[in-house]
């Protein structure tokens, strides 16, 4: 499964790397949300995990952009973020996202969620198939 990962903060972005490619998947990780869609373009994404809070281009731009383009929409978008407003909730479900988790602060229960979403992604749900 290939996961494009967008998160700007290192130490979040290298532990879910590690945590997911150790578990099998191909991760591309980026900071940015611009590069996230341009590779989204280029590569053949099995699911985007993005963070809210980037630099320059923020994520709810970049998940606008991703449902309105007609070759990207159908990639499952996991907003993966530290905000816990409800605001922000609700505006990612009204721009399309599949799901929406407030990351943990405390280690453990982190890497619990993200195991969460191996599971769920890779075992539970059903993707599109790839035309």
């Amino acid at each position: 499964m290939r996961v494009l990962l967008i998160e700007d903060e290192p130490t979040t972005a290298r532990a879910i790397e590690l945590m997911l490619t150790t578990e099998g998947f191909n991760v591309y990780s980026t900071d940015l949300g611009e590069e996230g869609l341009d590779l989204g373009k280029l590569y053949d994404y099995d699911i985007i995990l993005l963070d809210l809070n980037l630099p320059r281009k923020d994520g709810r731009e970049v998940l606008a952009e991703l449902k309105s383009d007609p070759d990207l929409r159908t990639i499952p978008v996991v907003v993966l973020t530290t905000s816990h407003d409800d605001r922000d909730v609700v505006q990612a479900y009204r721009l399309q996202a599949n799901c929406y988790i407030a990351k943990p602060v405390d280690f453990v229960q982190f890497v619990n969620v993200i195991r969460s979403i191996e599971h769920f992604w890779l075992e539970v749900a059903a993707l599109p198939l790839k035309t």
